[in-house]
């Protein structure tokens, strides 16, 4: 890259060469005119006297008069050769040997003009001469070397006239304009390197105006380098307080979650406590009938006054309280039994084989109390035995928040209506498939059913995460896909495919397997 010094040099030397070449041409063609201009006069004018001179004595055979008209036209420095011939009674002739006039040859040198004598009519005799450019040609030379000088002398000249002047005048300044600017790219002394602009900035040219506007967008990226520099600490404080935010919004979200699966657990701890209690209090009735009973048997048996009648009534009131407490503690035991396996499923997470058809009977057999005071039925269609290997405790929580969202959403609470529960399997792939005849999802909802805390019982015990836990559910822990489809008015279907094998969680299931 070349300095502005280099350039302005180059560019005024060039300009000036070319004018001084343009009239140095100028000069050799108008001296090359001239001097030829004045070559052919003097020739017109030596063949004029020679027309003149020559025919009274060269008839009159002067030889003295000719040779000294010979040796007078000689003094003419370009004139190199002449010489009057009439053979064969007259051949003299002058030539040029440098600066000497020496006798000519009787032979006109080639390129020699030549010139008729005539006298009262008559020829008498030829002249011959020859003309040398030499002289003219030297001088033109000289014209040439003297431009030549002349525009070395002003490139010269100039060069050593810009070369201070524009030192002085506008390279110092700016070279200390660039490393003003240089340092202050830098960020190094801003505060001096300002001073230093304003110091340019009080001369009177145009570099002051370059330095004053250099001045004031120095100090407006200044203004906005501060400006920068508040916005990013502003944004990193704001990040630094979302994340925070962040981070307590996914430890609530644990929460809630852990929330969530506990009152789910503790709802069915209520209702199969409800539901365990009909079989109880029917086993602790009949136990208190047949203990009256066998106490005034017993009576009767000690004042001898037995009679088989009260033989009979007594065996009989015996054998159906007997038959009773025998049925409904079998009710129980088997509530008991389906609560236990599924509490300790939803509460361990544990990772074990189980058959599905079995198990979605003892979650709906647990959940069968939650429905004791509203008309819902629930139908289970497995038509065939499944064998899965995974989390039976993410299964159940899955079918338990489904059937609480469909209670809370799709039925008033004394609506009848029908839930039903599909298992099927196709090779490694189990799909369940949980619908309602409700009153079903509007259809700008859909998208977001799954979104944490999305609900629309906000206010009325909605927590919005009961459709979410299912999604985590059935995407993370299970390996699973789930998707809705639903229309106002006509119910809402969840289809679920899961892997009979789920997918290993880590160091734990690879211990476990």
């Amino acid at each position: 890259m070349h300095s502005i010094r280099f350039r302005l040099n180059f560019l005024l030397i060039v300009t000036v060469t070319l004018a001084l070449a343009i009239s140095g041409a100028y000069n050799y063609y108008t001296g090359e005119r001239r001097l030829t201009d004045e070559m052919q006069e003097r020739e017109s004018t030596l063949r004029a006297r020679l027309e003149t001179v020559l025919p009274g004595q060269i008839w009159n055979f002067d030889e003295g008069q000719l040779i000294n008209t010979l040796q007078a036209e000689m003094g003419w420095p370009d004139l190199v050769y002449l010489g009057v011939f009439d053979p064969p009674q007259l051949a003299i002739a002058r030539a040029r040997d440098g600066n000497r006039i020496v006798v000519g040859t009787t032979s006109p040198p080639p390129g020699s003009s030549s010139l008729e004598i005539e006298y009262e009519g008559r020829h008498i005799g030829t002249v011959y001469y020859k003309t040398s450019k030499e002289r003219v040609e030297q001088r033109l030379q000289g014209v040439i070397h003297r431009k030549i000088v002349e525009i070395i002398v002003v490139d010269a000249i100039i060069i050593t006239v810009l070369a201070l002047g524009l030192s002085l005048v506008a390279l110092r300044p700016l070279s200390r304009l660039r490393a003003v600017l240089d340092r202050m790219a830098q960020q190094q002394h801003e505060d001096f390197s300002l001073l230093e602009l304003q110091d340019l900035g009080k001369r009177r040219d145009e570099l002051a105006d370059v330095g004053n506007s250099v001045v004031r967008i120095a100090m407006r990226l200044m203004d906005e380098l501060e400006d920068r520099k508040l916005a990013e600490a502003t944004i990193r404080d704001a990040k630094r307080e979302v994340e925070d935010a962040y981070r307590q919004l996914k430890a609530t979200q644990a929460s809630l979650v852990q929330s969530e699966k506990m009152a789910s657990l503790g709802g069915l701890v209520a209702g199969v406590a409800h539901e365990v209690n009909t079989p109880v209090g029917v086993i602790l009735t009949s136990a208190s009938v047949l203990a009256e009973e066998t106490g005034a048997f017993r009576e009767r048996v000690e004042a001898g006054q037995v009679k088989k009648s009260d033989l009979l009534a007594y065996c009989g009131t015996a054998s159906d309280s007997a038959t009773l407490i025998l049925n409904n503690a079998e009710r129980a035991a088997s509530l008991i039994q389906s609560f236990k396996r599924v509490a300790v499923d939803q509460a361990s997470e544990a990772r074990r084989t189980f058959e599905l058809r079995q198990y979605l009977g003892e979650i709906v057999t647990s959940l069968t109390p939650a429905l004791h005071r509203r008309p819902i039925e629930i139908k289970l269609d497995c038509p065939k035995p499944i064998e899965m290997d995974g989390f039976p405790g993410a299964l159940s929580q899955i079918v338990t928040n489904l059937l609480t969202n469909t209670l809370a959403h799709a039925f008033d609470d004394d609506e009848a209506g029908t839930v039903t529960l599909t298992a099927s399997s196709e090779g490694d792939v189990v799909t369940l498939v949980f619908a309602d005849d409700g009153r079903g999802i509007p259809l700008q909802h859909l998208p977001k059913v799954f979104d944490p805390f999305f609900t629309t019982r906000r206010g009325l015990g909605g927590s919005g995460l009961g459709l979410h836990v299912v999604y985590n559910l059935v995407t993370q822990t299970l390996g699973g896909e789930i998707v809705v489809q639903s229309e106002v008015g006509q119910g809402t279907t969840f289809f679920i495919l899961l892997p009979r094998v789920a997918p290993l969680r880590g160091g734990k299931d690879e211990q476990a397997a």
